[in-house]
């Protein structure tokens, strides 16, 4: 049983080297080695030489050579393609079909320069290298087995380019080979990093369209080609198929016509795309385009996008588009985006958007956003409809809600103002701030009610004052009641005292809300003494006027009681609206 298993494994294994050694080995004639000696030899002796040592038969028209060319060459180890065109020069072309070799001559040769590239010290045949034309910027990248082909002219001066190896550049002239065997050293220098950069990482949009419209082929050229490539003015209709050929991503322009979209290293003047731009480095002067605009580097100039900017570097100068702005670097000077506009550091700009501001470090001096504004550090002006946020604000915050700032130099307005740390003022409804700040909950009655509450939050030197008052001797069905707000002020006198003086507007009402004028305007001064470190006991004199229609009856009581105390003479209380009178107030504060 063994033994017949061995023989049909044997069995198998030939068939498959008949069937398939035969296809395997047609696949690179021209790469296969071989050694020759000719001397004086007609060239069809050579051909079928090189034929019987190559293993391959050749298929050709025996008009098309020439009978009376004689080679004279020593060659160990050339492939047969280095054979041939050593021999035969341009004039031919070679074109595989199984394990036949086609010869073709061509009417018109065109003078190409071709070769094999490998690496110095280990011998190996290089893939991926780029080698291009300085002058046409026409390019190619060696196959598989580091084999290149390049339309040349007799002035061309060709580069060898590889990420990680030095360059090397080829002059031709009349005399050069046409065929050469080039080694590339490794390049002392570390190579330059290919971590994709934070901008990228932050855009996915911008990187998903830069892959688009970006071929492979150009992205391992720009990886290898370090040279500094210029042209005045060049047009494209895509990245790849314009004026500057597959290296575009490694050419600089003054001047810029891009149909649909383009592919440069950077521009220095203008450049127009009819969707978008594309830049790996820097941009100068105007760049508009109906959609996008994408540069890795800086922004010296103005950005001009009906979608979005996405810039890498610095922006010194405008950016303006319809959704958004990016800058991965410093904002220098103005954003406007209908959604969104981020900085990576604003220094001195100018920040406008529909909807949101990011400055994730820097000095902005203005951010205006629909919704709200961050900023890591600012030096001016927050303007959010709904929120601010910044680690350090040295300016101002204005916002429809909320503002936040871990510290704080300057002024808070909002709903909701919070802070770590402040050296300012707080002006809010409610307002917290751990360090600098006072927060107080206030307990107390005064001579019109002996039943009040009020929070006081914000800084000692300025807090908004919350409060409502009621008077439980009033009957419970037609209870007379108050709330308002206010501002005030606490100076310190000593480490356990100081003076309180707040100015109240209050409203007053009898059962349920009303809308008649029965406005209490109040002016307080109170002795603050503290009880430990979270009470303190706090009371003194009032100073009261109280506005109210007089041909409205309202709440009874409570004119009786006003107009007993009123300072006022017939002549100075405004025909019956005005009373104003002395009083005092008392309470027990808790601090936070």
């Amino acid at each position: 049983m063994s033994l017949r298993n061995n023989t049909g494994r044997l069995s198998l294994l030939l068939l498959f080297c008949c069937v398939f050694a035969p296809l395997l080995r047609a696949d690179d004639i021209l790469e296969r080695v071989i050694s020759v000696r000719y001397y004086q030899t007609p060239v069809r002796e050579v051909l079928a030489d090189v034929a019987q040592k190559g293993g391959f038969e050749w298929s050709y028209n025996a008009a098309i050579l020439d009978e009376t060319k004689i080679v004279d060459l020593v060659a160990d180890g050339w492939t047969v393609r280095e054979i041939l065109t050593h021999v035969l020069g341009d004039a031919y072309t070679f074109k595989q079909n199984g394990e036949y070799l086609i010869l073709k001559k061509q009417k018109r040769p065109k003078p190409r320069l071709s070769g094999y590239i490998s690496d110095q010290r280990t011998g190996q045949r290089m893939a991926n290298v780029t080698v291009y034309d300085r002058q046409t910027l026409r390019s190619t990248v060696t196959d598989r087995h580091g084999y290149y082909e390049l339309p040349v002219t007799p002035l061309s001066e060709v580069v060898v380019s590889k990420l990680a190896y030095r360059d090397t550049i080829l002059k031709v002239n009349s005399q050069s080979p046409r065929i050469h065997r080039l080694e590339l050293y490794a390049d002392s220098l570390p190579a330059a990093s290919t971590r994709i950069s934070f901008r990228r990482q932050m855009n996915r949009l911008g990187v998903r369209l830069e892959q688009f419209f970006v071929g492979s082929a150009q992205k391992l050229t720009n990886l290898n080609v370090r040279d500094s490539l210029h042209r005045r003015f060049q047009v494209s209709f895509l990245p790849g198929l314009g004026s500057n050929h597959h290296l575009s991503g490694s050419v600089t322009n003054d001047w810029s016509l891009n149909i649909l979209a383009g592919y440069s290293r950077g521009n220095r003047v203008f450049e127009l795309g009819g969707l978008g731009n594309i830049n790996r480095e820097d941009m100068q002067g105007l760049q508009a385009a109906g959609l996008f605009n994408i540069t890795g580097g800086h922004a010296y100039g103005m950005q001009l996008a009906g979608l979005f900017n996405n810039l890498g570097g610095n922006a010194a100068g405008l950016q303006a588009a319809g959704l958004y702005n990016f800058a991965g670097d410093t904002v220098q000077a103005m954003q406007l985006g209908g959604i969104v506009n981020y900085a990576g550091r604003s220094q001195g700009a100018i920040q406008a958007a529909g909807i949101l501001n990011l400055s994730a470090r820097g000095n902005a001096p203005v951010q205006i956003a629909g919704i709200g504004n961050h900023s890591h550090i600012t030096g001016g002006v927050q303007i959010g409809g709904i929120f601010n946020s910044a680690d350090t604000l040295r300016g101002c915050q204005i916002a429809g809600i909320s503002n936040r700032a871990r510290v704080i130099s300057g002024v808070q307005i909002g709903l909701i103002n919070v802070a770590r740390q402040i050296d300012g003022v707080q002006i809010g409804l409610i307002n917290y701030a751990q360090h600098g700040g006072y927060m107080v909950l206030e307990l107390g009655a005064n001579d019109i009610f002996s039943a009040n509450a009020a929070f006081k939050s914000g800084v000692p030197a300025l807090y908004t004052i919350l409060t409502a008052g009621a008077d439980p001797q009033s009957p419970s069905d037609n209870r007379v009641w108050a709330y308002g707000a206010g501002l005030g002020s606490r100076i310190p006198l000593t480490n356990w005292a100081g003076l309180s003086v707040d100015l109240v507007h209050r409203h007053l009402n009898e059962g349920r809300h009303d809308n008649l004028v029965q406005e209490w305007e109040q002016l307080a001064l109170g002795l603050d003494l503290n009880l430990g470190r979270h009470f303190s006991i706090a009371g003194g004199p009032t100073a009261n006027l109280f506005i109210t229609d007089p041909d409205n009856p309202g709440p009874g009581d409570f004119r009786e009681r006003i107009g007993s105390k009123n300072w006022l003479d017939d002549n100075s209380n405004a025909d019956g609206w005005l009373s104003a009178w002395g009083g005092w107030h008392a309470a027990l504060r808790v601090r936070f």
